[in-house]
């Protein structure tokens, strides 16, 4: 610089050392800024590149499809198997209905079968009744005879000493019941089921259930009078009917079921109307439904002496003999709906045996 400023400097070396101005191109402003530098530019492409990248993307879309068809064919596969699974289930379902259903109508058509079985001798009780068949068993029963009043008796017992009494409690059937024990003890020789009191003679069943003869249907005992007395027997009877009512007994209305004593002789007489006397006394059937009658058994007491002869004793027909033994199915369901073992039980059982101290009490009660 010394050198500079003492000497005078040449015209060359001084334009030589003027900075140099940057000249623009551009006649005008630019409004955005370009830089060349930072655009990427791809690489130069050639045919062998992109017939290779062609080939990769064919590759990626072929294997694609490949998989989506596998994926496709993979949920036919278990939709199939589901469906299977269930038609497998249904019909498993329906074999096992259709083999209840079957087993089902085996079952009804075995019940059916055997209600038919059961019904069958009912239906032929029933023909008997309606008139509509006549046989051996609809003909009339044998009576046991009394006539001599003696029986034979078997070794070393004494003589039998036979009488008879007649009983109306309602259904024959249950009336031979009653006595079975007894005979089963041989006090009772042989019961036997009939028509008494009417006024038709020989009346057949059809024609005392209407009402028309004036008949009741009844029970003659035959029995030994050095076994059981006639007081026994009334004690028996008692407990087994229902003597309040004058329009049936039980499960069957009609006068013709209502009950009644028919004696023939005036001990069973006397003996019978004392009983009622007493029972009336002691209250034994009287309840709050009937705690306003004056007189509750409306029991009658008729003496067969005077009756008739239509009147008398007649024997039913062969099929209603021992009925509560040979027809036990069809007896029982009958019993059942009649309600009879209910009441007896509670107007003895329940109340005046009780009350009294047992039945020996009640029948002391009574009789003594």
């Amino acid at each position: 610089l010394k050198h500079h400023r003492s000497t005078k400097m040449r015209p060359s070396i001084l334009l030589s050392h003027q900075p140099q101005q940057k000249t623009s191109t551009r006649s005008t402003p630019r409004l955005f800024s370009f830089d060349a530098r930072r655009v990427r530019t791809p690489p130069p492409t050639t045919t062998s590149s992109s017939s290779s990248s062609s080939s990769s993307s064919s590759f990626s879309s072929s294997s694609s499809r490949r998989r989506r068809r596998r994926r496709r064919t993979a949920r036919q596969s278990r939709f199939a198997a589901k469906a299977s699974s269930n038609n497998n289930t249904n019909d498993i379902q329906t074999s096992s209905k259709s083999s209840d259903a079957q087993q089902k109508t085996r079952r009804d058509a075995l019940v059916n079968v055997a209600c038919l079985g059961l019904s069958l001798p009912l239906w032929k009780d029933v023909f008997h009744d309606l008139g509509f068949y006549s046989g051996p068993d609809d003909e009339f029963a044998d009576v046991p005879s009394s006539d001599n009043r003696r029986g034979s008796a078997p070794i070393g017992e004494p003589p039998m000493l036979l009488d008879v009494a007649v009983f109306a409690g309602g259904c024959f059937w249950c009336m031979e019941e009653t006595f079975e024990n007894a005979e089963k003890a041989g006090a009772v020789v042989a019961t036997t089921s009939g028509y008494a009191g009417g006024t038709v003679a020989n009346p057949k069943y059809l024609q005392v259930c209407k009402g028309g003869t004036g008949h009741k249907e009844v029970v003659r005992v035959l029995y030994d009078k050095n076994k059981i007395s006639y007081k026994e027997l009334l004690f028996l009877y008692f407990r087994q009917i229902d003597p309040t009512r004058e329009d049936g007994m039980f499960l069957d209305g009609g006068e013709q079921y209502t009950s009644a004593i028919y004696v023939n002789s005036d001990e069973q007489k006397k003996e019978a109307l004392e009983a009622i006397d007493r029972m009336e006394n002691l209250n034994v059937f009287r309840t709050d439904e009937n705690a306003s009658e004056s007189k509750v058994i409306k029991t009658k007491v008729v003496d067969l002496r005077e009756l008739p002869e239509e009147g008398q004793f007649f024997p039913a027909e062969k099929y209603h003999q021992d009925y509560f033994e040979k027809n036990k199915g069809r007896y029982s369901v009958y019993r059942f709906m009649s309600g009879r073992d209910p009441f007896t039980q509670n107007t003895w059982q329940n109340k005046f045996d009780k009350r009294v101290g047992g039945e020996d009490k009640a029948f002391e009660a009574i009789f003594d």
